[in-house]
């Protein structure tokens, strides 16, 4: 049985991220809303998301009781179907898929009435002169049409996901912890304060486990300042 109620498309918008907090007055949940274009995507922080024409961008609209580990395990399904296009796909916690030290997509996690997810791929768009040094494209490594992968994301998700929904994400911390680019490494990180330490892995519910020279850290939230190999 499929998970997913309705699966939405449109050529262009703003962002579906906020096209898709309008549509759950009329779709009912859980719903995709995909677009080719988006004027004004985002990502952490509000950071500006560049959204041309041939990259993947979608939003689910998710009525979830426990969302702790949900934006972690969304990677898993992510990570299983890129590699089928390239083998060295990793995943930078706590939101970034990437590709050695270069971004290939992101996953950003919104809650107030329902859980949006929204997921940018890029997969064949123009990226812009400023960031093409710290991103990556699928077309560089494989040929792949974006709305394929659409859904071969979705039906990867949709086998994974009653799983997560019955025993949370501690079923995939191994996979997760496999694909982690800094696993044992060094890293340094802003959560509040500014975190320096080696790298254990994630926890049952999508916590980063850091060592730092005093003690274990378990965060469940920020941002990776810089990490050494």
């Amino acid at each position: 049985m499929k998970y997913f109620n309705e699966i939405i498309t449109v050529f262009e918008c703003d962002s579906t991220m906020d096209l898709a907090k309008k549509l759950k007055n009329f779709f009912n949940p859980p719903f995709v809303l995909q677009s080719n274009i988006q004027r004004f995507g985002r990502g952490q922080y509000g950071r500006s998301w560049n959204s041309n024409f041939g990259g993947l961008y979608f939003t689910e609209v998710l009525s979830l009781e426990q969302i702790l580990g949900f934006s972690t395990f969304l990677s898993i399904p992510i990570i299983r179907v890129l590699k089928r296009y390239v083998n060295s796909v990793k995943v930078k916690w706590p939101n970034d898929i990437v590709v050695g030290r270069k971004k290939l997509g992101g996953i950003l996690i919104e809650k107030s009435d329902y859980v949006y997810a929204g997921i940018g791929i890029n997969v064949s768009n123009k990226v812009s002169e400023e960031f093409k040094k710290i991103s990556a494209r699928l077309s560089d490594f494989s040929e792949v049409n974006e709305l394929h992968l659409f859904y071969e994301i979705l039906d990867e998700e949709e086998n994974l996901i009653n799983e997560f929904l019955r025993n949370g994400f501690k079923n995939f911390v191994n996979e997760y912890n496999e694909n982690l680019i800094f696993l044992n490494d060094e890293i340094e990180l802003e959560s509040n304060n500014i975190y320096r330490g080696i790298v254990e892995g994630v926890g049952i519910y999508g916590e980063l486990i850091l060592k730092t020279r005093d003690k274990v850290e378990r965060i469940f939230s920020g941002t990776v300042l810089n990490f050494y190999e």
